[in-house]
């Protein structure tokens, strides 16, 4: 009788299992609306296509592209989500009054950057500080760029006389990237604190771990994952706050020396040219506040260094596998380096026409598979196509498939060709519907201009300096997380030109 009821209790937990499975399966059965993007057909009911969009995202994003057209929706970690390219991936980026970028979705902002507040006013005053300060200033910006990535490459490279191996390239060149946008951003007296520039260079990779983590748990609820991930930070651990405290040390007596000068010079002062200054010149400007613009500035530089030394790190990867290639650098960098006597203007960068198609060709072949998640925000859109997608749905753009477009790069879209733009007056910083790396439209990353800027200053220099190669003597691969891409894992092996 005994074991006669152990068998009953264990098949009725299974049948229980069964009926709790298929109650979920209902529930989180993707519904699809009229005249919605078609939903790509899936054979695992619940993971739908997560597995493919995890593990072998290239070739399913571009099988569902082939089948399904330019819009298509796939079901990945328990909810629907419209992925776009070409002309509707244009209309996302382009019409703000139905679509928003949805930061959110990427890491918990709102908790790591606690003192921020009003994130859309933060962006808003960031997007003029780029755009009006800084981008507009390249010219006056460009002997101080010089002069601290001159000197961050003698400090973390050196004299390489004999061959020397670097293994973290990335973290290399986010340290040298660091020390010029640390002084533009806080100003040279703050920066001259080492442990400054090594804060606002790490705090990135510090945080990355937190938008690394799958969100499995949406399988059961969106608001599961954000709890998951928050609850480091709920329980007070907070990768910033270190960073945080020893930014606002530093800069504490610069702004109280600042503001001094201005209550004794008055109409005399004369305003700093950084990015601290252009805080401290909003009318609202609270001095009691500065936890807020510490904040704000980490959000501004989360993108400056560690966006801008992952492409300078995949350019070395791929010249420094291209011998060819980087000869044919070296021959532009000699000739400009010649005319300016080794002391480079903004006028210099613009000559750099090789550099530039080369720094353009890294960013098209290394830009994510999908990015930029947006949320619709409007009752919903019809795109020009037809298809209509409701409020709150997830759209993913499909950045690849435009950055390979062959109808609009050609037959050979798939091949690396550095000096592809040489002739096409097609600057790295220009954006249109098959160039997407900085977004488009009027609001494309307005700090695209200081990137690129900044990215050909810290090559040139290591180009005139170094012969730079491959452990392996080969072209290394790109490192891809799902429809992410990240700079290769290899080594590089510096040696002094002779």
């Amino acid at each position: 009788m005994g074991e006669y009821s152990k068998e009953t209790s264990v098949f009725q937990t299974y049948i229980i299992g069964i009926i709790i499975l298929i109650i979920f399966y209902i529930i989180k059965r993707p519904r699809i609306g009229a005249n919605e993007p078609p939903l790509v057909p899936y054979t695992i009911p619940i993971l739908g296509h997560t597995y493919n969009y995890l593990f072998n995202t290239q070739k399913f994003l571009k099988e569902c592209k082939e089948q399904y057209g330019e819009c298509f929706s796939v079901y990945v970690f328990g909810y629907v989500v419209t992925v776009v390219s070409r002309g509707p991936l244009s209309e996302v980026l382009i019409n703000r009054e139905a679509f928003e970028l949805d930061i959110f979705e990427i890491l918990p902002f709102n908790m790591i950057f606690e003192h921020v507040g009003d994130f859309g006013k933060v962006a808003h005053i960031n997007a003029k500080l780029a755009r009006e300060k800084i981008s507009a200033n390249i010219e006056v910006y460009t002997p101080a760029i010089q002069k601290y990535i001159v000197e961050g490459i003698d400090k973390w490279i050196g004299d390489c006389k004999e061959p020397k191996e670097f293994r973290s390239i990335w973290s290399l060149t986010n340290n040298i990237i660091a020390l010029p946008v640390a002084n533009i951003m806080v100003g040279e007296e703050a920066a001259s604190h080492e442990d400054v520039t090594k804060s606002l260079g790490d705090f990135a990779f510090d945080i990355g771990p937190l938008g690394a983590i799958p969100p499995i748990f949406s399988f059961i609820h969106p608001k599961l994952h954000e709890f998951v991930i928050t609850l480091p930070l709920r329980f007070g651990w907070n990768p910033v706050a270190r960073h945080r405290k020893i930014i606002i040390n530093q800069i504490k007596p610069v702004i109280e020396k600042r503001i001094k000068e201005k209550k004794t010079l008055g109409k005399d002062y004369k305003p700093y040219f950084d990015a601290l200054e252009y805080y401290m010149s909003q009318p609202d400007f609270d001095y009691s506040k500065l936890h807020h613009y510490v904040d704000a500035l980490f959000v501004l530089t989360f993108g400056a260094i560690g966006t801008t030394s992952g492409s300078v790190t995949n350019g070395l990867f791929d010249m420094a596998g291209r011998p060819d290639c980087f000869n044919e650098l070296y021959e532009e960098a000699m000739m400009i380096d010649k005319e300016c006597n080794g002391s480079i203007g903004f006028a210099d960068v613009q000559k750099m026409k090789k550099l530039d198609s080369f720094v353009k060709e890294v960013l098209r072949h290394s830009d994510d598979t999908l990015k930029r998640i947006h949320k619709v925000i409007s009752e919903s859109y019809t795109f020009s196509n037809g298809y209509t997608v409701p409020k709150g749905r997830r759209i993913n753009l499909y950045v690849n498939d435009a950055l390979k477009s062959k109808d609009f790069y050609g037959d050979d879209a798939d091949e690396f060709k550095p000096f592809r733009f040489v002739n096409e007056n097609s600057p790295a910083t220009k954006v249109d519907r098959n160039y997407v790396v900085f977004g488009g439209g009027k609001h494309a990353c307005p700090g695209r201009f200081f990137a690129i800027h900044e990215a050909k200053i810290i090559c040139h220099k290591l180009i005139l300096r170094y012969n730079i190669k491959t452990k392996s003597g080969k072209i290394e691969n790109k490192t891809y997380l799902g429809p992410s891409t990240l700079p290769p894992r290899g080594s590089l092996i510096f040696e002094n030109r002779k």
